[in-house]
């Protein structure tokens, strides 16, 4: 194969390349231990039409929903309410990711993180709900990635074609330089391919596995600091928004003479000053004046 036609394998492999969709970005890690069971998606979720574009129809396909839940709880026993938590995960199958827990004399506070089935999260969280005296504050969110998903199935798709292209290439070149001009390609194609496949799997995984995030609180832990009806705390943000106040007064009365006081007081001391040393040395010459005819 002569280097005329090397080079025109490759153009057309890089036209065809540039023709689908582009890989996406790597994935990123997960940082959750052990990778949970892979989620069921529908895999044909995109054709490709005569022209080779893709025409995916997202109504037809089943949502990959990506589902974050955070609560910020109050329970009567922080312990109690951490091992309840976890025999709940270990019975959906799933696992930690992140526990942190203060000690107050008051007693526990925890921040727990943890993953579990997306299928189960509602279930869970009504679970948790009922562990808690009070739920202070409850956020759900969920991240749709259906159609990133939809064009990595395409992307891959592509790209997989383009590699049977190129192995194909490279078994028909006759000379070394049009070998490794095909290889070449076949290296990124393949590159590209890896991180696709990387990228998808872990889109599957994030889908397939819920994240919540807890924070809980005792009760007497939640509870305002009382005495005999007496509110230190409210006495103690008194204080400081007094001590804030007489700080801005002290810096804004200094700002005050230094930008205006002190310059006025210089334009009036100045004159001032020159005519009290004009008149005493007026008076002093008079003064000298008459002594020394006396002498």
């Amino acid at each position: 194969m002569s280097k005329k036609i090397a080079y025109g394998v490759i153009a057309s492999i890089l036209a065809l390349v540039v023709g689908g969709c582009r890989a996406a970005a790597p994935m990123p890690e997960l940082g959750y231990g052990e990778a949970p069971p892979e989620v069921k998606v529908e895999k044909e979720m995109s054709v490709l039409d005569t022209s080779g574009h893709r025409a995916a129809d997202y109504a037809t396909i089943e949502r990959l929903v990506i589902r974050n839940a955070y609560l910020d709880l109050v329970v009567p026993d922080t312990e109690a309410a951490l091992d309840e938590i976890n025999g709940l995960v270990d019975e959906l199958g799933g696992y930690i990711v992140e526990s942190n827990v203060d000690q107050y004399q008051e007693g526990l506070r925890a921040h727990v993180t943890l993953r579990i089935p997306a299928e189960s999260l509602d279930a869970a969280l009504e679970r948790v709900r009922g562990l808690a005296t009070e739920v202070r504050s409850e956020h759900i969110s969920g991240q749709d990635v259906t159609e990133e998903y939809v064009d990595l199935q395409s992307s891959l798709r592509h790209l997989e074609a383009t590699e049977e292209r190129l192995l194909e290439f490279l078994e028909e070149a006759e000379d070394t330089e049009a070998a490794l001009a095909v290889y070449e390609q076949l290296r990124q194609v393949e590159g590209e391919i890896e991180q696709v496949k990387g990228r998808i799997q872990y889109l599957e995984q994030s889908a397939a596995m819920a994240t919540v995030s807890l924070d809980v609180t005792p009760d007497e832990l939640a509870q305002p600091i009382q005495i005999g009806g007496w509110h230190p705390e409210g006495t103690l943000r008194n204080a400081f928004q007094s001590l804030i106040r007489v700080l801005q007064f002290l810096v804004d009365a200094a700002i005050v003479i230094v930008v205006l006081i002190i310059p006025i007081l210089i334009v009036i001391a100045v004159p001032v000053a020159g005519l009290f040393y004009l008149v005493r040395a007026i008076v002093r010459r008079r003064r000298a004046r008459r002594i020394q005819p006396e002498g």
